[in-house]
């Protein structure tokens, strides 16, 4: 049954004053041999009128949520399923027009991988987008139904924090609050996802880790107190007004008083200094660096071989834009400046600038890897100048060097001896250790 409505005109004038609509015609058309109407007035000067007004007024906004319920409960049952049930498809991907699925896209997969292993590389947002704008990578680029372009931009802070929690590349879907397997394939594995994401989680809540470690703490998270079987935090204190006294002190001495640890604290270069000195010892043992050359060397294979993906990939983009190059110039007249396709042909030409540049580094990067791949006798020259090589690292660096070789400090303020456990680098089936009795200097 379908309703229409029509004003209709009110020959008094003092009524059409009183109400902008004075009378309301409502036919109502019903199904018959004749296909007849049926018409009837209603007078919305009058309350049975306004009544009969009101009533097909709450039918209609009835209709209206009855469908945008059914809309949204069929959203959700599709994407309970596993389903993509539309949007544009995020990096890494590709939505077959068919089957309405997500297809993995294996020059973009490759890229998002990498992207989650530099961040867990360079340990913040920041770094990590410096990183990728070195290396002019930018967002997914997407043609909508309507022939316009999305994306294809460089990624900023937002976006990439969108790219690295995002549960897609997992192979799930997100519905609300509710997780759900999907029907497409994963592209990150799981561990590597769930390590950035709890980086990311924790810098969040502590800053980041210039925040975190901006009194230079070598040893952060990797001190613990013997005694009370607790971490020993980073602290500090300023003494004539310049000069300042680092050292880690129990957190159970901090959070219980200061007579309910023996340890209580340590001065942080005395310790610091010890675990240096013991790294560069280790760093001496033939097997450790047998291992290191070994380790060299498949890392620089697995660079390599991103690095050629990233080529392929450069050359069919390069392929892709100057066929469009081909196709748009002979749509452009004559002195034409100002044309939908003379500004389409700067951005093509501006793309495949950018594509020539990043080629041009990705072949220099090939070409270092592979003429400079790291030696046993290299290795051996490199241990025995750690000085200088640790006097030139930053601080972040240096953090970080500490951080893959020293898996944890045991410090016992009761005998004044430290105990360092070195991750299995080099030793795989033993844990490495080296002591010695320190005395307690109070800060």
């Amino acid at each position: 049954m379908t309703k229409s409505l029509s004003a209709t005109t009110n020959s008094n004038s003092s009524s059409r004053l009183r109400s902008p609509v004075s009378s309301l015609k409502c036919a109502i058309y019903t199904r018959k041999s004749t296909e007849e109407g049926l018409e009837q007035e209603f007078n919305t000067t009058n309350s049975m009128g306004r009544l009969m007004l009101n009533v097909l007024l709450s039918f209609a906004q009835f209709e209206r949520e009855i469908i945008s319920e059914r809309t949204r409960d069929k959203m959700a049952a599709a994407r309970r399923k596993g389903k993509w049930v539309g949007g544009l498809a995020p990096m890494g991907y590709d939505i077959d027009p068919l089957a309405r699925r997500l297809n993995v896209n294996d020059d973009e997969a490759a890229r998002v991988r990498t992207i989650y292993e530099l961040y867990l590389e360079c340990g913040s947002i920041v770094t990590t987008l410096k990183e990728i704008e070195r290396r002019d990578w930018r967002n997914k680029l997407s043609i909508t139904k309507k022939g316009k372009e999305r994306g294809g931009r460089y990624f900023d802070k937002s976006s990439l924090f969108k790219l690295l929690t995002n549960i897609t590349y997992l192979g799930k879907i997100r519905y609300k609050e509710e997780i759900h397997q999907g029907e497409h394939q994963a592209i990150v594995p799981e561990e590597l996802w769930n390590n950035v994401n709890k980086k990311l989680k924790h810098n969040g809540k502590t800053g980041g880790i210039a925040v975190r470690n901006k009194f230079g703490a070598l040893l952060k998270g990797l001190v613990r107190c013997v005694a009370c079987n607790c971490a020993m935090t980073p602290n500090h204190t300023t003494k004539g007004g310049n000069k300042r006294y680092r050292y880690y002190v129990c957190t159970n001495a901090q959070k219980r008083g200061w007579d309910s640890c023996p340890s209580k604290s340590i001065p942080a270069k005395q310790i610091e200094d010890f675990v240096i000195e013991q790294i560069k010892k280790v760093g001496y043992a033939p097997d450790l660096l047998k291992d290191v050359v070994t380790l060299a060397h498949e890392k620089a294979k697995c660079n390599l071989k991103d690095l050629e993906g990233e080529k392929f990939s450069l050359e069919r983009d390069m392929a892709r834009w100057l066929a469009e190059i081909h196709k748009t110039t002979p749509l452009i007249r004559p002195n034409e400046t100002d044309s939908p396709a003379v500004a389409r042909l700067a951005d093509l030409q501006e793309r495949v600038r950018h594509i020539e540049s990043r080629m041009t580094t990705v072949r220099n990067e090939i070409h270092q890897i592979t003429n400079g791949i790291l030696s046993q006798q290299e290795a051996e020259v490199a241990m025995f100048s750690f000085d200088a090589v640790w006097e030139s690292m930053t601080l972040r660096d240096q953090i970080r060097l500490i951080g893959l070789v020293v898996k944890q400090v045991d410090y016992d303020g009761e005998s004044g001896r430290v105990t360092i456990t070195f991750n299995p680098i080099g030793i795989r089936n033993r844990a490495q250790h080296a002591t010695k009795d320190l005395t307690e200097v109070p800060a």
